[in-house]
């Protein structure tokens, strides 16, 4: 079986890209209008940031549970856990 991580691997690269461009932000701390657009958005990039991590642990388990099931398929043993 060919494992396949193309998934997880575009999804671990837009997660470094926007880590990236967030990496030593510094928003206004003001309380001026544009200064709190500023920590929203900072704070929804953050929010999204967390969610593609978990995607690409979803992706990863996928592809685990996938091999697993084929491993059986062919007479493997179950592996512990």
């Amino acid at each position: 079986m060919k494992i396949d991580l193309d998934k997880v691997l575009e999804t671990v690269d837009e997660l470094r890209a926007e880590l990236e461009r967030l990496n030593d932000a510094e928003p206004d701390d003001g309380p001026a209008r544009k200064a709190r657009q500023q920590r929203a958005e900072v704070t929804r990039t953050l929010l999204y940031l967390a969610h593609l991590s978990d995607r690409a642990r979803v992706e990863i388990m996928d592809v685990y549970h996938g091999y697993k099931k084929q491993d059986m398929r062919s007479g493997g043993e179950p592996a512990s856990e």
